[in-house]
């Protein structure tokens, strides 16, 4: 029997008004299906250089590169889903920074 799509809600919604606050940033949300039921990836400036990923199950936040990524959950860690999804973001704005984007500066070639 087929699940529906995962997510983590509070990782999607904090990335949300990100991305609200940040119009500059070519994003895309995709539905992943899979016999599991799947998951919902987010992709930052999506088939360029500065490409930032976000894969999201409601256990899981896995948050790269093409080049490296980094997991994130609570296992074992005593923290709440929320704080899961901080460290989460965090980690997403860092990489896009560090990737070259400048945030808050309008982009000139939308």
């Amino acid at each position: 029997m087929l699940q529906t799509l995962d997510t983590h809600r509070e990782f999607e919604a904090m990335a949300r008004a990100f991305l609200a606050e940040h119009p500059e940033i070519r994003h895309e949300w995709r539905q992943i299906k899979n016999i599991w039921g799947g998951r919902t990836d987010l992709v930052c400036e999506p088939d360029s250089a500065q490409e930032v990923f976000a894969s999201l199950t409601s256990y899981q936040i896995t948050v790269g590169t093409n080049s490296q990524s980094t997991d994130f959950e609570h296992f074992g860690r005593g923290l709440s889903q929320n704080e899961v999804a901080r460290e989460a973001i965090s980690h997403l704005v860092s990489l896009l920074r560090v990737s070259g984007l400048h945030l808050g500066v309008p982009r000139h070639d939308a």
